[in-house]
């Protein structure tokens, strides 16, 4: 008797498929059922891990060049043909003029410019000249190299020409004479023009022929390798924007350049033992970047 309920109760169990806690398939599963069934008994698949973007370091410049200053070689670049704008670069140009005219002996240092009332209007950096108020052209021409002042410039090139406009004929005449063919001027400071007009354009090839002709004249290599000085009767401090001055030896001039569609640009100038070499970087996306950069290609091409 015993064993025929120990027998019952196993067929039971059985018929309720449950063994161990556990159910168990006692008929076969077809159709959508058993795809079902498969699908949940596939294992689980890790999701594809999309690769990291790869970070694209910013570009350097948009053009630069390394020469021989005595020479004019082109040791390294890259676009050095490349039209650029050339925000105050426009000022190495300002003096290569105006010591051509005191060669002539047509101006002097020790003349006393009167700033004008456009000049008292001249936006972007400036030393805040007054109309009436009157300076030598020494002082401000230190002005405009040094601080890179825009009304400084304006006074000088109106005192030299006459006008503005008809400094900046002399400006892209002078241009010319050099073989400064992606170059034209269109103002005597650099600004961004007004709506409609056009930007002074310049290229590294052509900003190394300048840089040769104003290193003929000490007296600019003195203005442009000033870190400090003052102005107006020692009341204003003016500070110069080439910071490589401050960070090489080697390095004693020239100048630089920003606006927002030029970016930072610089013409530099730097000498270790009997050799100069000229580095131009034009539409830099920040100063730092552009003053790292240069100062990397002195260092190479400086080294014993």
């Amino acid at each position: 008797m015993k064993r025929i309920a120990f027998a019952a109760v196993i067929v039971l169990f059985a018929a309720h498929g449950v063994f161990g806690g556990e159910p168990i398939a006692t008929t076969k599963t077809t159709g959508a059922a058993a795809a079902k069934f498969q699908l949940a008994a596939k294992p689980k698949t890790l999701p594809k891990v999309q690769p990291a973007p790869r970070v694209q370091a910013r570009p350097s410049y948009e053009a630069y060049a390394v020469a021989d200053a005595e020479t004019g070689t082109v040791l390294e670049g890259l676009n050095i043909q490349l039209a650029w704008p050339q925000a105050s670069l426009t000022k190495i140009m300002l003096a290569c003029v105006v010591i051509d005219k005191i060669e002539l002996g047509e101006l002097r240092l020790t003349d006393r410019v009167t700033a004008s009332k456009n000049a008292e209007r001249m936006g972007g950096t400036q030393v805040f000249l007054k109309a009436g108020e009157t300076f030598t052209l020494e002082e401000l021409m230190k002005a405009a190299l040094i601080e890179s002042a825009n009304d400084a410039a304006y006074a000088v090139a109106e005192y030299a020409a006459g006008s503005s406009a008809a400094f900046v004929d002399l400006m892209n005449r002078k241009a010319q004479s050099l073989g400064m063919t992606s170059t034209a001027f269109h103002c005597v400071h650099g600004l961004p023009p007004t709506k409609g007009g056009s930007d002074n354009m310049t290229s590294c090839s052509d900003m190394i022929r300048l840089a040769q002709e104003v290193l003929k004249y000490p007296k600019i290599l003195e203005w442009t390798a000033t870190e400090r000085t003052t102005f107006r009767s020692g009341t204003l401090v003016i500070s110069n924007h080439n910071k490589l001055l401050g960070k090489m030896p080697e390095v004693d001039g020239l100048k630089t350049g920003y606006t927002r569609r030029a970016g930072f640009n610089i013409v530099a100038t730097g000498k270790r033992g009997d050799k100069r070499l000229i580095v131009v970087v034009l539409g830099s996306p920040e100063s730092k970047i552009r003053d790292h950069f240069a100062m990397e290609k002195f260092r190479e091409y400086l080294t014993d």
